[in-house]
This record gives C-alpha cells, structure tokens and sequence, in this order.
C-alpha cells in the first residue's frame, strides 16, 4: 500500500508541476482545463488512498509519527498552495466570481456527500440494531422452548413415577 500511495503522490507532483507550466505560459484558465481537473483527479486520489490505508491497516506507515505528520502536513500545505495559486490565476485573468462560484459549488458537492455518508452510516446503525434485536428474540424463544421441554420432561418423569 505504501508503494501505492507513493506513486500516486509522484502523480499529484507531476499534474501540480504541468498546473506550474500552464501557468508560466499565462494560459486562459479555460485552456487548463485538462490540467487542474487532472491535479484535482490526482488530489483525491492522494486523499482517498492514504484515508483507506490508514482505516485498514495501522501499522502501514514505517517511521516515527512526527515524520509521518510531518509529511501529511507537507503534502496538505503544497495542495493548498496550488490551490491559492489556481485562485489566483482566475483572480489575474478577472474570473474572481468564477471561482467563487467553484468554490461555493465544490462546497455544496462536499456537504452533500457528507450528509450521504452520514445517512448511510445512521442507515447501517439502524439495521445493526434491528439484526442485533431480532437475535435477541430468537435466543430467548429458543431459550423459552427448551425450558419448556425440559419442564415437560420433568412432568412426565414426575407423572411417570
């Protein structure tokens, strides 16, 4: 997984450098269209598998805890330099309000998909309880019917003798 996860951070640096060149050579920010969306695909990437490694496997970094915060720091600091670089490459080419708007709109994306992460999680909540009461009832029917036939054992010796 580490492996992984380093050559999808050489792939975040490659987008984040052809995002540098594209904005050295003073594109329109409608020309770089395939560079930033190729930077954000790559961003995600970087996000989404660290985030998994982490949830699956917590011994997957090797080395100390602050030189593994130390590089999730760096990496989010670089991402957010481009970021304001980006920002600011509209806000040079007079598209402030576009990116305002990609902003608020990439906001709304992320709240949306927070509020279904967090409905499925109270989904699966609610079906765990369900599943959890309804084999609560089972044992105690089950429960219920060996006592019972071992009261009517017991009857049936005592009626016997």
């Amino acid at each position: 997984m580490i492996a992984e996860i380093a050559l999808l951070i050489k792939g975040l640096d490659t987008a984040f450098n052809l995002v540098q060149a594209s904005l050295k050579k003073k594109k329109q920010v409608e020309q770089m269209g395939a560079e930033i969306s190729g930077f954000f695909a790559q961003k995600e990437a970087v996000e989404n598998k660290i985030a998994e490694v982490k949830k699956q496997d917590k011994n997957a970094y090797i080395g100390s805890p602050l030189e593994e915060a130390i590089q999730i720091q760096n990496q989010e600091d670089r991402i957010a330099e481009m970021m304001k670089t980006i920002g600011k490459e509209y806000s040079r080419q007079g598209k402030s309000g576009t990116w305002q708007k990609v902003q608020k709109n990439a906001a709304k994306i992320q709240k949306d998909r927070d509020f279904s992460i967090v409905q499925a999680n109270r989904r699966k909540i609610i079906q765990d309880r369900k599943d959890a009461d309804f084999y609560l009832v089972v044992k105690l029917i089950a429960g219920l019917v060996i006592l019972m036939i071992g009261l009517a054992g017991l009857v049936f010796v005592l009626a016997v003798n």
